[in-house]
């Protein structure tokens, strides 16, 4: 069936991710004790989730990863290097987007959070608002929901009148597109050195 509709994820699809430009800017700030830890290890504590998944501010949650921290370092100083994680938006994703939107209803769903979203909405080159670009931004935290649950890709399916067999899902995680794959939709698996806009330059609408 011919796609109408494509649904994508952010970190690792649209925005490459620099997980050692992060994990630099977070070792200049961790405590004595903390040298050496891993410090993306905050992502397996439930604060975390709660966060991405809206249920804790973001000062509750940067309260909760403190003790990583020197007593000097500020809440600006931890978001300063957390954002350190997010790469610069291709101006060549940019100029995909535009053109795909002229033929496509065109979304993103991201496990996210009000940090990043704030960070990365405003820093794409040649628009005001990453929303320019799209119908519509999914984020889990606004959402209370996070990829992989099924009803993350129901709620959007749902409330954009969208038909699963005709939309397609491109994420970097294999869990997230399972669960699309699973309710109809048609997925793509962005890998390493994958390159987006030359792989849509060969797409039509079947």
């Amino acid at each position: 069936m011919s796609v109408r509709n494509i649904i994508f994820d952010l970190g690792n699809v649209l925005i490459p991710l620099k997980r050692e430009a992060a994990k630099d800017a977070f070792s200049k700030l961790l405590a004595g004790e903390m040298k050496g830890t891993d410090v993306f290890s905050f992502k397996t504590l439930d604060s975390f989730i709660e966060f991405e998944t809206g249920k804790i501010s973001s000062a509750q949650f940067l309260k909760s990863i403190g003790h990583f921290f020197r007593p000097d370092v500020t809440n600006e100083d931890i978001v300063d290097a957390w954002n350190k994680i997010l790469g610069d938006f291709p101006e060549e994703h940019v100029e995909m987007l535009r053109d795909l939107g002229k033929e496509y209803r065109l979304f993103v769903l991201s496990n996210t959070n009000e940090i990043h979203a704030q960070k990365y909405e405003k820093e794409v080159p040649g628009v005001e608002h990453l929303g320019d670009l799209f119908e519509k931004l999914y984020y889990s935290h606004t959402m209370r929901l996070r990829k992989p649950q099924p009803e993350i890709y129901e709620q959007v399916l749902r409330e954009n009148n969208l038909n699963a067999a005709e939309t397609l899902f491109a994420d970097d995680l294999a869990e997230n597109l399972e669960t699309a794959g699973r309710l109809g939709i048609q997925t793509l698996h962005i890998t390493p050195g994958f390159d987006l806009p030359e792989w849509f330059r060969g797409f039509s609408r079947r």
